[in-house]
């Protein structure tokens, strides 16, 4: 029955780690799930709560990549915060239509929301700034930054949820030993 729940718990992580693709929380589900673990988990494969504190560092750190690469990207080309704004409900809609519209298993599921996320960027800060009156020209530069910013922050979100699971994995199977 242990392999069962690690089998579960290890596809969970990775069911985790998809969430990531459309901006939602992965990461911190990843960690949470951890913390469960240390909590919850049976001896044979438990590890030490120092762990999850290091999954919550990564966590801190993959969040701090999104957003900081959106932002800087929308601000460099002197975006405003109704563009970052709506820069970010755009990827979030976006996200959750390219898991719908590209419906092929596994590659589209992760091609898909990245790619969607990011026109969802565009055409949030594109918005945000015709709103605020600047030329479609600007707008367009400004939404171009915005959706290379968040292709890039869910980039880094990306490797720290990878690496959040590799800590976990290598916690799993080395405390058992």
């Amino acid at each position: 029955m242990v392999y069962v729940w690690l089998t579960l718990f290890i596809l969970f992580l990775l069911v985790c780690w998809c969430v990531n693709l459309i901006g939602g929380p992965g990461n911190w589900l990843i960690a949470l799930m951890a913390a469960l673990w240390v909590w919850l988990g049976p001896s044979d494969f438990n590890y030490h709560w120092l762990i999850v504190v290091a999954l919550a560092v990564l966590a801190l750190t993959g969040e701090g990549l999104e957003f900081g690469a959106a932002v800087v990207g929308t601000k460099k080309f002197g975006g405003s915060k109704l563009g970052a704004g709506l820069s970010l409900v755009g990827s979030i809609i976006g996200g959750l239509l390219g898991v719908v519209l590209i419906p092929i298993p596994v590659i589209g599921w992760i091609i898909g929301p990245i790619l969607f996320a990011c026109i969802g960027a565009l055409v949030g800060a594109l918005i945000g700034e015709k709103i605020n009156g600047k030329p479609m020209k600007e707008s367009m530069k400004i939404g171009g930054a915005a959706a290379a910013g968040r292709f890039f922050g869910t980039l880094g979100k990306l490797a720290m949820g990878s690496a959040m699971i590799v800590v976990t994995l290598i916690a799993l199977f080395t405390s058992s030993i």
